[in-house]
C-alpha cells in the first residue's frame, strides 16, 4: 500500500517537473490526482481534504522564489512533511524501551533491530523476552539475539511476563540500553492492556514504541490512539 502511494507521489512530481506552465487548472489537475493517490491508500478523508486544500492555497498565492514548478514541488514536499511528521532522532544514551503492537505486526523483528542499530552505534544493549503469550516467541527473539551477539534474557515456559521485564532489567542494570519486547494479541483486548500497564510499572521505560503492520490504513491512527491512552 505505501510502496503504490510512493509510485503515485513520485508520478505527480514528475508531472509538476515536465509541465509547461504552472496555473490554476494545473494546480486543481495535481491536487485530485494527490487526493486520489492518498485515498486509494486508505489515508483519512478529512486529512487529505486539508492537505489538498494548504497545497492549493499555497502553489496559488504564495510569491514563489524559485520557478513556478519548483515551487510548487517545494509546496508539496513540505505539505507531506507536516503531515507525516519529521523523523525523529533516535538518542544515543543509556533508556530503558519497552516494545508494544498488536501480534504479527512485526515487534519482534523490529526489537532485535532496534537491539543491532544501539550495538553497532557502540552502546551495551539487553534485550529482554517479556512476550509469554506468543508460542516460539522466546525462540525468535533468542535467534535473532544470538545470531547478532546481543545479550538476551528470558525465562522459556513462564507465563509471568512482568515477573519476567522486572527480572530482565535487574540482570541488565549496568547496561547501556535495555528493550523489552511484550506480547501482542489479535486485538487490543483488557488483558493485554492490564499486562502492558503493570510492565510499564515495574521496568519505568524512556521510550514505548509501538509497532504496527505499514498495511493497515486509517486503522493506524485509532489503534495508536489506544494504545497511547493505555500505557501514557
Amino acid at each position: 500500500m505505501l510502496g503504490k502511494l510512493e509510485e503515485s507521489l513520485k508520478s505527480v512530481v514528475d508531472r509538476i517537473a515536465r509541465s509547461n506552465r504552472i496555473d490554476e487548472a494545473t494546480v486543481s489537475k495535481i491536487v485530485k490526482d494527490i487526493q486520489r493517490a492518498m485515498l486509494q491508500a486508505d489515508v483519512n478523508v478529512k486529512l487529505v481534504m486539508s492537505l489538498s486544500s494548504k497545497i492549493k492555497e499555497r502553489s496559488l498565492k504564495e510569491k514563489p522564489k524559485l520557478n513556478p514548478r519548483e515551487h510548487v514541488i517545494k509546496v508539496v514536499y513540505e505539505e507531506l512533511v507536516n503531515i507525516i511528521g519529521e523523523s525523529t532522532p533516535i538518542e544515543l544514551k543509556a533508556q530503558t524501551i519497552m516494545m508494544v503492537g498488536l501480534q504479527g505486526s512485526g515487534k519482534t523483528t523490529s526489537t532485535a533491530k532496534l537491539a543491532r542499530y544501539f550495538q553497532k552505534k557502540g552502546l551495551k544493549v539487553g534485550v529482554i523476552a517479556a512476550d509469554t503469550f506468543r508460542p516460539g516467541a522466546y525462540d525468535q527473539l533468542q535467534q535473532l539475539c544470538e545470531d547478532e551477539g546481543i545479550a538476551f534474557y528470558g525465562e522459556k515456559g513462564e507465563e509471568d511476563a512482568v515477573g519476567v521485564a522486572a527480572r530482565g532489567i535487574e540482570e541488565f542494570d549496568r547496561f547501556d540500553v535495555k528493550i523489552v519486547d511484550t506480547a501482542g494479541r489479535h486485538a487490543l483486548e483488557d488483558d493485554l492492556i492490564e499486562e502492558m500497564i503493570n510492565i510499564k510499572n515495574v521496568i519505568h521505560p524512556d521510550h514505548r514504541f509501538l509497532v504496527m503492520d505499514a498495511a493497515i490504513g486509517q486503522q493506524a491512527g485509532e489503534q495508536a490512539k489506544r494504545f497511547h491512552e493505555a500505557i501514557e
